[in-house]
């Protein structure tokens, strides 16, 4: 069976990079798609353009901006066969369209449906107009207790499937990839054969969930790991450094990365060569190669190539007034339909310490950002005057006044 993988002309912002070149997991999504398609014995074919395949044999094709799992790939077109016509891949609502940031996606939405940039053609005596091949790819979901004045319900679900498809049309949809291929772990674990789970348990002692999950880790070579870090269902690249107290969970480290004692990184994705300095932390963020961090807490964020957050930097997350946090999109604003999303960093962005950014925004690529000279203290003079400051003059205990 072959695939086509249909041109576009597209870019992301900031990064101003083809979808293609965009990291999925630490790989370009043109290698992750061929890589995916290799696996499941499809043989990709020269990028066309749309209306230029002219193959009478059984075939699929797709848009070159587009993510999908091999479970999902693989479902798509067992079931297609099985209606033998030509089928277009659409899911049906519920939380994964929910969690995957569909209104920054150029896909057709419907009230039963949403429509995705993949289709399979039969033989051509088969073919026919193209419809629907409705998929649920809910499966299970992860759930944080939440104060209910903070969300109309006490609980954010997020789903862990690894039946995923994503259009990759803006940047939230690429940290939105990363987020949910990192979940796709759990749902593989979860599905495993009980032959598998009980190997795991035997190689735990115990059948604890956590023990358990510690045995999926995937540790590359010549890695520095100091016996008091803690690391659960994560995988770790060649050369990675990390320091005493440092916890891994669910994650994936790039070769070369280096991360201090006492740092904490949860369902994120940090590339080749990046540096975490001690108690720093990564929360459902991803970090392309080269980017060194400060910051005590980066949230639902994407950072570009060789970027720099300084310790201090504030990335807001969350609306004070309970809105969805928007984004911006061909120079208009769009509601996410989320309550929760951090920062974008365009490549080689700097942010100097004292920096809060909203929720939502992005920065373009190469710009570097300190506070204004008035909010810093640039020259103490010998009375120890700072302008823009005042001088706090230390009290007697007898002249306090009560």
């Amino acid at each position: 069976m072959k695939a086509y993988r249909i041109k576009s002309d597209k870019t992301i912002e900031p990064f101003g990079d083809h979808p293609k070149d965009c990291l999925i997991n630490n790989r370009s999504l043109a290698d992750t798609q061929k890589e995916i398609l290799l696996e499941l014995g499809i043989e990709l074919q020269p990028e066309p353009y749309s209306g230029q395949i002219e193959d009478p044999d059984e075939h699929i094709f797709f848009e070159d901006s587009l993510f999908f799992s091999p479970e999902l790939m693989q479902q798509f077109i067992k079931e297609s066969r099985k209606l033998k016509r030509s089928s277009i891949c659409a899911i049906k609502p519920g939380l994964f369209t929910l969690r995957s940031i569909l209104p920054t996606q150029d896909i057709k939405k419907f009230p039963d449906r949403v429509e995705y940039g993949l289709q399979y053609m039969p033989a051509k005596e088969l073919r026919g107009e193209p419809e629907p091949l409705v998929i649920d790819p809910d499966q299970f979901s992860e759930v944080t207790p939440l104060p209910e004045h903070v969300t109309d319900t006490k609980e954010f679900h997020f789903p862990y499937t690894d039946s995923i498809i994503i259009q990759i049309d803006h940047w939230a949809n690429i940290w939105v990839a990363n987020i949910f291929v990192l979940f796709s772990e759990l749902a593989r674990l979860r599905k495993a054969s009980p032959l598998k789970l009980l190997i795991l348990a035997l190689r735990a002692r115990s059948i604890n969930k956590w023990k358990i999950l510690n045995k999926t880790n995937k540790i590359g070579r010549n890695c520095d790991i100091h016996p008091t870090a803690y690391i659960e269902g994560s995988t770790i690249g060649d050369n990675v450094i990390i320091g005493a107290g440092s916890v891994i969970r669910v994650s994936t480290i790039g070769a070369g990365t280096s991360i201090g004692s006492n740092s904490t990184i949860e369902f994120s994705v940090l590339g080749e060569g990046c540096s975490i300095d001690s108690m720093a932390g990564a929360f459902s963020s991803v970090m392309y190669p080269g980017t060194v961090s400060s910051i005590k807490f980066l949230f639902t964020s994407l950072c570009g190539e060789n970027t720099f957050l300084a310790d201090g930097v504030v990335v807001s997350d969350y609306r004070f007034d309970g809105k969805n946090v928007s984004v911006m999109k061909n120079g208009h604003p769009v509601d996410t339909g989320s309550l929760a999303l951090g920062i974008c960093l365009g490549h080689d962005v700097y942010l100097a310490g004292g920096c809060v950014s909203e929720p939502g925004r992005s920065i373009p690529n190469g710009v570097r950002i300190a506070l204004e000279k008035a909010r810093t203290i640039g020259k103490c003079g010998i009375n120890g005057e700072i302008p823009g400051y005042q001088r706090v003059t230390k009290i007697a205990k007898h002249d306090i006044k009560i």
